[in-house]
């Protein structure tokens, strides 16, 4: 016990001993480093696995000035005060909030921006998720003017906004009730969707909604808890498929069906059976990104 006591011990004075502060021109007396702050200082630790050398830049000025040589002395024989050697801190790097970078996308990015636009992101981000992975490049006078066509070039790869491809993949990925009469004949029609939609949150126009091409009829209880597809068209240029689930609605309170709770987790039957695989898919990714989510 009392060897590891003085063993740290040891490393501690050590680590103490190699404690400097930055070079600034000239050297710093031990009395002058006593005045400082431990924030003041730049540790250079010793070789050691639980240790870790950090790269830090602190700016100095100091406190008094420092006179001028006579003229005929010779400068590196003049000697100092301890008072020259009291400094102040101007600005600590490591705190300093760092610019924002332009770069130049070279594809599109959900949230973000359009293949060939100019945005600006932190520095981190800029490295780490769109220069190393090949998604931009850095917005310098070449790249601006090697770019400067790309947008005319790529229009028709382009998405209508920044979050119209999320918002169709967000929309692929939902299902949404449609409550009908269980007693009055209906048939569905755009408003119906819209209605349902407006009950799920989403705000969508009746123009942007397409139905099937066979009519969907009723009342039939044998439509119950089955599916359809209706395609959402988004700024008139994305399309997303969003899987509908029928459910018979009575006023009468004893007339009622069972409500199945999280419906959407479970696969329903499709309607129309040429639209059975494409149901599937949709089902296996929401599956899928229930899954990672979970």
């Amino acid at each position: 016990m009392v060897r590891k006591f003085l063993s740290m011990l040891r490393l501690l004075v050590h680590s103490l001993n190699n404690l400097h502060l930055k070079n600034v021109g000239l050297p710093i007396s031990q009395a002058a480093g006593r005045t400082l702050t431990a924030r003041d200082v730049d540790a250079k630790p010793v070789a050691d696995p639980f240790l870790q050398h950090v790269r830090t830049t602190f700016i100095l000025r100091r406190k008094n000035k420092v006179p001028l040589v006579k003229a005929r002395q010779n400068p590196s024989k003049r000697r100092l005060k301890n008072r020259h050697f009291i400094y102040e801190l101007v600005e600590d790097t490591n705190i300093k909030k760092k610019e924002p970078v332009k770069v130049i996308l070279t594809t599109s990015i959900d949230g973000l921006g359009s293949k060939g636009q100019t945005v600006e992101v932190s520095q981190h981000k800029a490295r780490n998720e769109l220069l190393l992975p090949g998604l931009a490049v850095y917005a310098s006078p070449e790249n601006l003017k090697k770019y400067s066509n790309f947008v005319q070039e790529h229009k028709e790869d382009q998405p209508s906004s920044e979050y119209s491809r999320q918002t169709a993949r967000s929309l692929s990925l939902r299902v949404i009730s449609v409550s009908m009469n269980m007693s009055n004949p209906w048939q569905i029609e755009p408003w119906h969707i819209r209605v349902a939609f407006r009950k799920a949150g989403i705000i969508v126009p009746e123009e942007a909604l397409t139905l099937p091409s066979q009519p969907i009829t009723g009342p039939d209880l044998s439509l119950e808890n089955k599916e359809f597809l209706v395609r959402v068209k988004i700024n008139d240029k994305e399309e997303a498929l969003v899987r509908c689930r029928i459910h018979h609605y009575a006023t009468d309170v004893r007339e009622r069906l069972p409500w199945v709770r999280e419906f959407w987790k479970h696969p329903g039957e499709p309607i129309f059976p040429e639209e059975a695989s494409v149901l599937n898919d949709l089902f296996i990714n929401y599956k899928a990104r229930f899954s990672t989510n979970k």
